[in-house]
């Protein structure tokens, strides 16, 4: 190469400034690059696809598309209808997501909200843009309280977001005695509830605030749920309970009281208590390992 000569060494733009001193322009090439395709999209010049959502139509560079998404890229390059056609339209996209993903894919931004994140993470799961899709769970991630926990929980449960829903696991764990409080609480499934009480990392002072969350979870629809009683009951670590805590339920908790099945595991309690020399036989009916609180989540 000659002295002062650019040359293209893979993919990169390398300004060749002496025998012995490369410039590397990679950065500034990409953002030309990105600059330029942009210009051309917006132009509509040399577009190759028009995405159409409801009335909108959104005009676009195939190659750009297939560069951030296996989903396009399966639809432009396999043997898909979608492979020979101009226009593509979507029916279970939102509009301004999909045009968010397009403008991503052209920019390398995209702008995440409370109010966009709903539609948003959905359309990038569906066309498998995964950094808009990690970008999205950390946002909401970020936005964790006791009052929505359980509900995005839910919402990442639904689009498979593994790790977001390890990460409301773990704060709803921590936060349970704030989050026992709300109504999301209050509307879990039993499933739902079975799986967040028998946790080992529940965070809680004494089983004590276990059984009255359950407690207010059953009386919210008592017709329905009272048949569950027994077998979340069976979640609390009732040998962990005092003695007093255990008799005063057993006396004036009329719930437990009608129920065989009930007063059955609180007299297994009560023996825990009272026959020690008995308590290995007991481990097998009731759990008395305490809780093991996770660590507290920083805040974002």
């Amino acid at each position: 190469y000659e002295k002062n000569s650019v040359k293209l060494c893979q993919n990169k733009l390398i300004l060749i400034m002496s025998d012995k001193f490369d410039r590397n322009l990679t950065r500034p090439h990409s953002e030309q690059l990105l600059q330029g395709l942009q210009l051309l999209r917006q132009d509509h010049e040399l577009c190759d696809i028009v995405l159409r959502v409801g009335d909108a139509k959104i005009h676009a560079h195939k190659v750009v598309l297939a560069s951030i998404s296996p989903y396009f890229k399966a639809m432009f390059t396999g043997n898909l209808s979608e492979k020979e056609t101009s226009e593509v339209e979507f029916q279970c996209v939102d509009e301004a997501a999909l045009k968010a993903i397009v403008e991503y894919a052209y920019t390398g931004t995209v702008f995440i909200s409370q109010e966009t994140v709903e539609t948003l993470l959905p359309a990038a799961n569906l066309l498998q843009v995964k950094l808009v899709l990690k970008e999205c769970c950390s946002f909401l991630e970020s936005q964790l309280d006791a009052g929505n926990c359980i509900g995005i929980s839910r919402f990442a449960e639904t689009y498979g977001c593994h790790e977001l829903c390890l990460s409301t696991s773990k704060f709803i764990c921590q936060h349970f005695e704030e989050v026992c409080q709300t109504e999301e609480f209050l509307e879990l499934t039993r499933a739902e509830l079975d799986e967040i009480v028998s946790n080992d990392c529940l965070n809680v002072l004494t089983e004590e605030s276990v059984f009255y969350a359950l407690e207010s979870w059953i009386k919210y629809d008592l017709t329905e749920r009272q048949q569950y009683l027994a077998q979340l009951l069976h979640c609390v670590r009732l040998p962990l309970l005092s003695v007093k805590f255990l008799t005063r339920l057993y006396e004036a908790n009329h719930l437990i009281r009608d129920d065989h099945a009930c007063k059955h595991l609180l007299n297994e309690a009560l023996k825990y208590h009272f026959m020690p020399e008995h308590r290995l036989s007991y481990q097998t009916v009731l759990s008395t390992r305490p809780r093991c609180a996770p660590k507290v989540l920083s805040p974002k």
